[in-house]
């Protein structure tokens, strides 16, 4: 576990035994939202308190917020572009073809629910469904 850790040294001072670390890891994956969030506030928590769980959140989620005000800020600069309304028009299957594919995921994990097949089952017809839609749909996939 040392080599696992090791990353997690601040000047020779441990922020968290092996067994907080792989407590954390266990717990941040059973509660909801994403794992880096869960994992910092908690390692704020227990190095500073509460101090320290808002700057380690904080300091997870500004880069991206940063990285999205910069893309905000292109885009309401440059949306007029012909290159541009040409990307974000190709984007429009991209994205309908995303959201169907959800429903039809969410849909088939109903069915399977419903009927409780078991994994051999399970396989088998999600092979059926896979080489339907491939053939309705044929090398547009």
């Amino acid at each position: 576990m040392k080599e696992i850790t090791g990353w997690m040294q601040n000047n020779g001072q441990h922020w968290l035994t092996d067994t907080e670390f792989t407590d954390i890891i266990s717990i941040a994956e059973m509660t909801p939202g994403p794992l880096g969030i869960n994992i910092a506030s908690f390692v704020g928590t227990r190095t500073v308190g509460i101090p320290g769980t808002l700057i380690a959140t904080l300091s997870y989620v500004f880069p991206a917020m940063v990285i999205v005000i910069l893309l905000a800020i292109l885009y309401d600069k440059y949306r007029s572009l012909r290159y541009v309304k040409g990307v974000l028009k190709g984007l429009h299957p991209a994205v309908a073809a995303m959201v169907l594919a959800v429903i039809l995921s969410l849909i088939f994990l109903c069915l399977l629910q419903k009927k409780k097949l078991g994994p051999i089952q399970t396989i088998l017809g999600s092979g059926v469904v896979g080489a339907v839609i491939y053939g309705l749909l044929g090398s547009a996939v």
